[in-house]
């Protein structure tokens, strides 16, 4: 920076603060107002449109007063009625009694499993993969092929993103697949 163009800022900047403050300090020095004479002429309208709004306010509280009260609703949505009582009618003779259904077969729950990650590790020429599984939010189980989890799956399998794992009582074949986040 040459020392001209300093001095044009500097020389610019003071100008442009005396500028500032001249405009602040005429507005600070004006003389206030005074009324004039119109506006004393309204203040007798300003009284008489106050009495105005008063009175129409008494005659609007007068027959609000009269007013008939709002009903309670007949009915509310958010209480329920009882039930209706339905009898059975049994037949006056005696029937042979109807043989009982068999028990439906209990609805099969299946633990919650949650495949959370997946490791490998070379073993020689071989890589073994081992699964990462969560139980319930429990318990961490880490697992290979062939193991037994919770005494109900076996790990057939470990691929890239999933585990197949097999009921070892029926059979079946669950597929936990990794979530990604």
């Amino acid at each position: 920076m040459t020392l001209r163009r300093a001095t044009l800022y500097i020389g610019g900047g003071t100008l442009l603060v005396a500028w500032f403050s001249s405009a602040a300090s005429v507005s600070l020095g004006r003389n206030p107002r005074r009324p004039s004479t119109a506006d004393r002429d309204t203040s007798p309208r300003a009284d008489a449109l106050a009495v105005s709004v008063q009175t129409q306010a008494r005659r609007l509280a007068q027959r609000l007063a009269t007013a008939p009260a709002p009903q309670q609703p007949t009915r509310n949505p958010f209480a329920f009625g009882a039930l209706p009582v339905v009898r059975r009618v049994t037949p006056a003779r005696t029937a042979a009694p109807e043989p009982e259904p068999a028990p439906l077969a209990a609805a099969i729950v299946e633990p919650a499993l949650v495949l959370v990650g997946l490791a490998e590790r070379r073993t020689g020429d071989s890589v073994v993969r081992s699964a990462v599984i969560s139980t319930d939010g429990q318990d961490l189980i880490m697992a290979e092929v062939g193991t037994v989890l919770l005494g109900q799956y076996t790990v057939t399998s470990i691929g890239n993103d999933a585990v197949e794992l097999r009921e070892t009582s029926t059979g079946r074949s669950r597929r936990l697949v990794l979530q990604n986040p």
